[in-house]
Parts: structure tokens; C-alpha cells; sequence
């Protein structure tokens, strides 16, 4: 039975090692697509269909958060299984709530990744062992709601910038690490402020500290 996958990160060593993997070890399988970045994901998705996605988190233009959102209306018969190097309970619940089926980090082994595409293909979820721990914590131990409101809204690319610029980091240099224009940056932040009813970079520079930014 034929498997087309589409594999979706911004680094082309990594999505060659999975095609690698995934050819190799899953018969049928066939890597139908590769996407440096989020938009480039949800056009071969329309185009081709594929039964699976294996998706990083943090993209150029488009991260993996605003994908699986989008994914219901361009793909709605995609399952996608999100590698991440973010395994903290925040990322791990909010993909699962936006549809993922299955949650790895990068650093898991190749028979865990290849053990998640078997899961997802026969109608399972699969939740790699390193990260079972995060949502039976978030279970037993679910944070206050006050806590998760300010962050709710806010897109991953949003996320990025805030943890940088709590960091200290300027503009300038956050655009550098994120490969994006000083302008798109700024847009960003704007953006950030008006989400969160701030009325200077001080004040985000504050609410990133007090809420140590992405892992609340």
C-alpha cells in the first residue's frame, strides 16, 4: 500500500535524512514533497494531498503552529506528525490541540519517528516517550487559565521574537538569527504589542521575563 509523504522543515540536511528514513524503512512510503517553509508546506499540501506531514515547529514566513491551523481547509485528510526541537508542555498541547497526531523531538530515535508514521497511518496518536511525561504532567497539573490567556493568541514567529527580545537581543540581531528583513521584524514586534496592550518595548521586554517568554 502506496504512503505519500510530505516532509516540511527549514533545514535541507535534516529533511534528507528523513526522506532517507522514511523511504527506507516503511514500504510503500514515498517522499512526495520537501518545504523549507511554512506557506511552501500548505501549497503542496493543496497540490499533492498526502496522506502525512512530518513538520518542524519553527519556520521561516509561516511556523508549524499557523500550518496545522491552516491544514483543515487545504488538506483536510493530512495527518501530521510535528518533530520539534521544542519539547516543553506549552508546544507539545498546543500542537495536539491544533490537530497534530503525533509529537517527537528531533532528538528522538529513527524507530520512534518510523514507529509515529505507522501509529498515524493506522488511525493512531502517538506521543513519543520523552514528551508522554509533559501531558500527564499538564493533566494532573494543568496550569492556571490566567496563566496560558497572554500567550494564546500570539503565532510562533511571535513567540520567537518575544523569547529574543527578553534576551536582550535587538532588532537587528534578531532579524539575523531568524533570516528575516529589520522591517518584518519590527512588524512582529508591533504586532506583539498590540496583542498584548503594551505601549512600549519596555514593557515587552517586562512581560517576556515575568512570563520566561514561549515556556510558561
Amino acid at each position: 500500500m502506496s504512503l505519500d509523504v510530505v516532509l516540511v522543515d527549514d533545514h535541507s540536511l535534516f529533511r534528507e535524512a528523513l526522506r532517507m528514513l522514511v523511504e527506507s524503512s516503511l514500504p510503500g512510503a514515498k517522499v512526495v514533497g520537501e518545504a523549507s517553509t511554512g506557506l511552501e508546506a500548505l501549497e503542496l499540501c493543496r497540490r499533492l494531498k498526502p496522506e502525512i506531514m512530518v513538520l518542524d515547529i519553527a519556520m521561516p514566513d509561516l511556523g508549524g503552529f499557523e500550518v496545522l491551523a491552516s491544514l483543515p481547509a487545504t488538506s483536510p485528510a493530512t495527518r501530521v506528525i510535528v518533530v520539534s526541537q521544542h519539547a516543553d508542555r506549552a508546544y507539545v498541547i498546543r500542537a495536539f490541540r491544533l490537530g497534530a497526531k503525533a509529537y517527537l523531538p528531533k532528538m528522538a530515535l529513527a524507530k520512534d519517528l518510523v514507529k509515529a508514521i505507522q501509529a498515524v497511518r493506522g488511525g493512531r496518536t502517538y506521543v513519543d516517550p520523552s514528551v508522554a511525561g509533559v501531558l500527564v504532567e499538564a493533566l494532573v497539573h494543568p496550569a492556571p487559565r490566567q496563566e496560558l490567556d497572554p500567550l494564546e493568541g500570539l503565532t510562533e514567529r511571535e513567540r520567537e521574537i518575544l523569547k529574543l527580545t527578553a534576551e536582550g537581543r535587538l532588532a537587528k540581531e534578531i532579524a539575523q538569527m531568524l533570516r528575516l528583513s529589520l522591517h518584518t521584524v519590527n512588524r512582529h514586534r508591533a504586532n506583539l504589542m498590540k496583542k498584548l496592550d503594551l505601549h512600549g518595548k519596555a514593557d515587552l521586554v517586562r512581560l517576556a521575563v515575568r512570563l520566561k517568554s514561549v515556556d510558561p
